[in-house]
């Protein structure tokens, strides 16, 4: 197996059957990816992992898991939130074989809200792509992404919503990061997927 085949992945995993609606899973997949990088990036067991994955990789595979692998999931270092666990990056030739067991998210990506008014104060809010045919789990990759480009800031509060082609150019110039596909699967390379914005607290007026 070649470097390229054997690169290092952080994978997010959701429970299979799972009654939450996607727009919940996608705010978890992004508070779990963000919450996974603050606990593990600094642990001695994954620093230098961590640091190759962000360096060099970056890259998210999502999976489902079966009610015995979502059990399993616990005796790994992981982070939880909902029906969605994350993981510190692994060589794919070394992950656990709970995670080999499991299959990709493929199944079709449910709706998200649109953004309304715009940002809140002291928020982060991530704009999916809901028009160029992303899958759940691509879908959920790319938040995943999204959500580590942006301020690492705990106390932000964090949304989920998505938009269509009509609205992304102007959403697009207010964004501090935007996420661009590698082109491995699904799309083009180069695909824009998600949008990064983010509006500071107000100071208020003196």
């Amino acid at each position: 197996m070649d470097v390229e085949d054997d690169a290092l992945v952080m994978y997010l995993v959701v429970r299979r059957r799972t009654t939450r609606p996607f727009a919940e899973i996608a705010t978890a997949a992004a508070i779990a990816s963000r919450r996974c990088a603050t606990r593990y990036r600094d642990d001695a067991r994954w620093h230098d992992g961590f640091e190759d994955w962000w360096r060099h990789s970056f890259r998210k595979v999502c999976l489902r898991a079966e009610p015995r692998d979502w059990e399993a999931v616990r005796d790994l270092d992981h982070e939880r939130v909902g029906d969605v666990a994350c993981l510190p990056p692994v060589r794919r030739s070394a992950r656990d074989s709970v995670l080999v067991r499991m299959q990709a998210l493929n199944e079709e990506a449910g709706p998200l809200p649109h953004l309304g008014a715009g940002p809140e104060p002291g928020s982060l809010t991530l704009v999916v792509a809901t028009e160029i045919g992303m899958s759940a789990g691509k879908a959920l990759a790319q938040i995943g992404h999204a959500a580590l480009m942006a301020d690492p800031d705990p106390d932000l509060g964090l949304n989920v919503v998505g938009a269509a082609a009509d609205e992304w150019g102007r959403l697009a110039a207010d964004a501090v990061a935007i996420v661009r596909d590698g082109g491995l699967t699904e799309l083009t390379p180069g695909s824009e997927t998600v949008l990064v914005l983010q509006r500071a607290h107000d100071n208020g007026s003196e």
